[in-house]
């Protein structure tokens, strides 16, 4: 059931990134992002009672720190854009949200059997494969790039253990704090921006898409903690570039290289030895 629940997270995740970038490319980013956020707290109001559960003080401490830990992947993220290459930055942070989950298990004492570790690191592999697929260019500050993606890394890394502290008996409620002080950051990085608070009519209902279906994927990745290992459902739940390339392939019809095919079809049988395992 873990495994399951992993691989849905995956793909609404990689699902909610695909209409985040469709949004980012019609209006500014952070108010995509702001938009996002705000959609994500709607969502877990409405949602957060059909999957039970009840919302405590440690949910709302480690739900916030995972909800500050995002805001600064984003920002992360967004920054090494502006500064350096999406094929340096990207395979980066998306490696750090499946390993730094998977080391927090590993360093409490919860080791994977053999088969299991072989597809975790298949799996590390086949998230690098799928990120990675850009064009580096002489000109780009490739070090810059390199401390921007380990530290988007961390962020998305510490957003998954933090939810994963806030699980338990607290259903997806761990997500109301968290998208609440994600929401607060972004606010007022785009009021110190000066710009407009939403984006317009164009890029509003995806970055509105985007936050739901990534507040679904969040939730489903909090239920596969407590029915699995942290380790397993963090390397599982990291695969979302791969919902992302195949939806950007058959909706926008980019190219899906052959690195990116490589990739995909590793990703599947990493899943594969881990369900094995």
């Amino acid at each position: 059931m873990a495994i399951a629940l992993a691989v849905a997270a995956a793909v609404l995740s990689g699902s909610g990134d695909f209409l985040g970038g469709l949004a980012s490319r019609r209006d500014r980013v952070m108010a995509v992002v702001l938009v996002n956020h705000l959609a994500g707290v709607a969502a877990v109001l409405l949602l957060g009672p059909l999957f039970g559960g009840r919302l405590d003080g440690p949910t709302v401490f480690w739900g916030a720190l995972a909800g500050l830990s995002g805001a600064m992947a984003v920002i992360a993220l967004y920054s090494g854009f502006t500064r350096s290459s999406i094929a340096v930055v990207s395979p980066i942070a998306a490696v750090g949200a499946g390993i730094w989950p998977a080391l927090w298990e590993i360093v409490r004492g919860e080791w994977p059997t053999g088969i299991v570790i072989i597809g975790l690191v298949l799996g590390l592999v086949a998230i690098w494969t799928i990120s990675s697929g850009g064009h580096i260019a002489a000109a780009d500050d490739v070090a810059t790039g390199v401390r921007f993606g380990l530290l988007a890394g961390l962020g998305f890394g510490g957003l998954l253990v933090f939810l994963s502290l806030a699980a338990g008996d607290s259903g997806i409620w761990g997500l109301l704090p968290a998208r609440i002080a994600g929401s607060v950051v972004m606010l007022l990085i785009v009021v110190r921006t000066a710009g407009n608070l939403l984006p317009g009519r164009r890029a509003l209902a995806p970055a509105i898409g985007a936050g739901v279906l990534v507040t679904l994927g969040n939730g489903l990745f909090i239920i596969a903690t407590t029915e699995g290992s942290l380790a397993v459902v963090s390397v599982i739940a990291a695969m979302f570039p791969a919902a992302t390339v195949v939806l950007a392939w058959l909706v926008l019809g980019e190219r899906l290289t052959r690195q990116r095919k490589i990739g995909l079809a590793m990703a599947l049988v990493a899943v594969a030895l881990v369900a094995g395992g």
